[in-house]
């Protein structure tokens, strides 16, 4: 078990561990700092989602909002940043003590490339993805940043892409209704775990390849009932694909920035029947509970 970490196991075909990490600063001589990263949960109708990036801007009230712009506009894949992985919008920099509002901003010009697309197969054409909203005005978030007093505020953007893509008409025609969230970074962990052949094969799997369709669920609470996005039951707080790991032979999933807390792990064997907007009938056949807990000082004395 890792050092300040609790693990509860109610379901031994599910094996995970915890891995924590918490950023703090006590120096009282050292300057604000802010780091804002970009990660995404997935989706498994396609090889590929893009978006072209152009920066950042903060909102610090009264002063209005100024733009952190990249050196160079972006256009990144969003699914390469699954399982931990994240792209750095902000690195280290010095800011005044104080909350943000926060704006991801997009970039759209008129060259033969569409700015945003979606690639169904692997090789296959590049569908523009048109975007409602926010290519203007940029994707304002609801949760604000807070730089603490001579600290580091370390912060991730998550984009939800399996919730982003909306399939319009019965053509291949999609759009991206965004959506956002703001992770505080200063007390996260990623919680990794592995399946076995058997664990994902099952008569009810939308297809008997362990490579495609399979992803595991995270709600928020202990013994939760899984259910799909879009349902009226429980809503997932993100998903993860699970991949084949060449490196030890197994089928894993990694789920980064997961903020403390009591949480339920389900797998579904059928990611591809998701559809954010309506009631799906996904089947969960495995659950787990975990709770991520940071130790006080007191309790390591």
């Amino acid at each position: 078990m890792v050092p300040g970490m609790n693990i509860l196991r109610y379901f031994p075909l599910f094996a995970f561990s915890v891995l924590l990490t918490s950023c703090f600063t006590s120096d009282a001589d050292a300057e604000s700092s802010l780091t804002l990263r970009l990660t995404d949960a997935p989706i498994d109708e396609a090889e590929h989602v893009f978006v072209s990036v152009r920066g950042v801007s903060l909102n610090a009230g009264d002063e209005g909002w100024v733009d952190y712009d990249l050196d160079e506009v972006q256009r990144i894949d969003l699914l390469t940043l699954q399982s931990g992985n994240a792209f750095t919008l902000l690195d280290d920099i010095a800011m005044e003590a104080g909350a943000y509002g926060v704006r991801l901003n997009l970039h759209s010009d008129d060259d033969n490339q569409p700015d945003h697309a979606i690639v169904l197969t692997q090789g296959g054409a590049e569908i523009a993805l048109e975007i409602p909203s926010g290519e203007q005005t940029g994707l304002k978030l609801n949760q604000d940043i807070v730089v603490p007093v001579n600290g580091d505020a370390d912060y991730v953007i998550d984009f939800d892409v399996r919730r982003s893509i909306v399939k319009r008409g019965l053509g291949d025609d999609y759009s991206l209704k965004p959506v956002l969230r703001l992770i505080n970074n200063s007390q996260t962990g990623s919680i990794t775990g592995a399946f076995t052949d058997s664990q994902l094969f099952t008569e009810q799997c939308s297809d008997q390849d362990p490579l495609t369709f399979n992803a595991v669920y995270l709600y928020e609470g202990h013994d939760v009932t899984a259910d799909d996005i879009g349902s009226a039951g429980a809503q997932p707080i993100t998903t993860a694909p699970v991949i084949f790991d060449e490196d030890n032979g197994e089928y894993r999933y990694t789920i980064g920035f997961v903020l403390t807390g009591d949480y339920t792990l389900s797998l579904t064997c059928n990611a591809d029947m998701e559809n954010s907007e309506t009631d799906d009938e996904l089947l969960f056949e495995q659950s787990s509970n975990v709770m991520v807990q940071v130790e006080s000082e007191e309790d390591e004395s």
